[in-house]
């Protein structure tokens, strides 16, 4: 299995592929500062539209290159889903999975395989799924100076994959949001 950093690096080339070229006043195409951040990420302290279909485009492109097909939920800071993106032929049982995921990392400012372990026998112990929470691998918080923006929600792989690509997407997003 490829590594987080390795993950990142594919996304981030993929997604800088993908980028419309630029073009001057005069119509002339140019060539994009690569510090120059074309999408609006946060917008009066939440995070915007742009930014859920681009995080979600680099859920699609790890899943992609991990040869699984997911389904990925982007909520805010108040676990209020933004974007909700399903590779074609993805579990149909992950559309709610993937929404709760992400409202669970949210919820408990920690990734969800953290809190299904503090769950037994630690700083959770007792708390359980429902109510919209889902301890299960593959929710992360998407945060940045020291403030969590919202959430990411991935479902559709094992447990280990779809906590790598929800990791991605949150490592991704920390890297963009500087």
């Amino acid at each position: 299995m490829k590594t987080i950093e390795e993950l990142v690096g594919e996304v981030k080339k993929k997604l800088a592929a993908d980028t419309p070229p630029q073009t001057d006043a005069a119509g002339h195409m140019v060539s994009p500062k690569s510090e120059e951040k074309t999408v609006t990420y946060i917008k009066d302290g939440k995070i915007t539209l742009g930014i859920a279909k681009e995080l979600a485009a680099a859920a699609e492109i790890a899943a992609e290159k991990m040869g699984v097909k997911v389904v990925a939920a982007v909520c805010d800071a108040g676990g209020n889903l933004i974007l909700l993106h399903a590779m074609d032929d993805s579990y149909l049982a992950s559309v709610k999975a993937a929404q709760d995921k992400a409202y669970t990392a949210v919820a408990l400012k920690m990734p969800t395989h953290a809190a299904l372990k503090e769950s037994r026998g630690g700083a959770l112990d007792g708390f359980g799924n429902g109510n919209g929470i889902l301890l299960l691998g593959g929710g992360f918080p998407l945060a940045g100076a020291n403030k969590i923006y919202g959430g990411i929600g991935v479902s559709g792989g094992t447990k280990d994959e779809d906590t790598l690509i929800a990791a991605v997407v949150s490592q991704y997003f920390a890297i963009r949001f500087k």
